[in-house]
């Protein structure tokens, strides 16, 4: 299954809340993210790693209520990924991110456990996803067969900081090129077996600096990603910007779409725009553009109305 455009879920912004810290996770509804992810992960202490679990299923409520799609990072180590697991999985949650994949048998063991869940609690069979995320060079060597593991997979992800970790890669702009080879290899498994390609050219960590996230991201969207993770709320309106269509390009690509429909209706399937030839490919690029425009722009009225109505029933 190759990508789809068509059916794909809009990801622009995936905001990570650490599930310990209630006065994030209350507001969390208000950032306008693509999706709130309820991290029980790498931003929990282990000392409350169990509590915070216990947690989910009230905060998955507070968190949706904005419109955001509802994600849980679960740990992925033998002690804690059923329970949390467990945990994570009820109603109103759309998926859960799974870090440190490093084979489809892995896939397969966790999507067992969420169909299991699904039954016993009433959730609709194959609604939970599985976001993986890829962090360690062992998972960079199997990538292709952790895409295609399963259908529940919706998207790869490159845990850049872990996986630099484990390589001895730093990450500084002087190995940007080094660090491309990963990025695009999570991208062509991606983009190969259907599911979202999730990147930034960059780190998260570094989220004070506006300008270069901005620019990270624009880059990541340039290559092909459709959107990352970010760790604070101020970082979600750049993503979101980012990983749309820029306006200039939704108008050029209505001129695209015109001028090659009307050169079709004359027998021939190329014409020029612009001084630049415009063919088949440049036509379903056009498509691309402006179906993912209309998306988020549903996406956002939905958000928006869904937003302004929690807001309104706080105020009563």
């Amino acid at each position: 299954m190759t990508f789809d455009y068509g059916t794909c879920i809009i990801r622009r912004s995936r905001l990570i809340m650490p599930a310990n810290v209630p006065r994030f996770v209350e507001k969390a509804f208000l950032r306008n993210a693509d999706a709130i992810v309820l991290d029980l992960e790498d931003s929990v202490p282990d000392s409350e790693k169990i509590a915070s679990r216990e947690k989910i299923q009230d905060w998955i409520p507070v968190v949706a209520k904005g419109g955001s799609d509802v994600l849980v990072r679960v740990n992925h180590t033998d002690e804690l990924l059923k329970s949390d697991l467990e945990g994570a999985i009820w109603q109103g949650v759309d998926g859960v991110m799974l870090p440190k994949v490093e084979n489809a048998e892995q896939v397969l063991a966790v999507e067992q456990i969420i169909s299991e869940i699904e039954l016993r609690r009433g959730i609709p069979s194959g609604h939970v996803k599985i976001g993986v995320i890829i962090e360690t060079a062992k998972g960079m060597l199997h990538i292709e067969e952790i895409a295609r593991a399963s259908t529940r997979v919706d998207s790869l992800t490159l845990g850049a900081e872990d996986f630099s970790l484990d390589c001895g890669i730093e990450l500084t702009a002087a190995t940007y090129q080094g660090m491309l080879i990963p990025r695009m290899n999570v991208l062509l498994a991606a983009r190969a077996y259907g599911k979202i390609p999730m990147g930034l050219m960059g780190s998260i960590a570094g989220y004070t600096d506006v300008e270069s996230l901005s620019e990270n991201a624009s880059l990541a969207y340039q290559h092909g990603f459709l959107g990352t993770s970010c760790i604070h709320p101020d970082n979600v309106e750049i993503l979101n910007q980012a990983f749309s269509p820029a306006k200039e390009d939704i108008v050029y690509a209505r001129k695209v779409m015109d001028a090659f429909e009307s050169s079709l209706a004359k027998g021939r399937a190329s014409t020029t725009l612009e001084g630049k030839m415009i063919d088949i490919p440049h036509y379903e690029k056009a498509k691309r553009i402006l179906e993912r425009a209309d998306k988020i722009e549903q996406l956002e009225k939905k958000k928006k109305r869904l937003r302004e109505a929690a807001i309104g029933g706080l105020a009563k």
